[in-house]
């Protein structure tokens, strides 16, 4: 059980990866306008683009902002997990 704190509060990774997983996000989040918006298709990307955005915000800030990364990486996980839950509970509203 001490093995996530240690995993979720650790110093942020720097500026590079958090640009990465926004970058990542940004993309995630323009394909779900094309694939979800307009063509109706599925919202998975959505909820990947706002997890995604939510890591680089964690991995851009300071070394000495532990706790506010590890909030917002926590804030990450709970994102796909609800995503799992909806698309366990409704799939239909998820993937059409």
């Amino acid at each position: 059980m001490e093995a996530l704190p240690r995993v979720f509060f650790r110093k942020p990774d720097g500026r590079r990866k958090g640009l990465i997983f926004s970058f990542l996000s940004l993309i995630c989040l323009l394909g779900w306008v094309y694939f979800g918006v307009v063509l109706a298709e599925s919202h998975i990307l959505l909820f990947l683009g706002i997890a995604l955005a939510f890591s680089g915000a964690a991995e851009s800030l300071p070394p000495d902002q532990r706790r506010s990364a590890g909030i917002l990486r926590v804030v990450a996980v709970g994102i796909l997990v609800i995503f799992l839950v909806l698309l366990a509970l409704a799939p239909d509203v998820i993937l059409d």
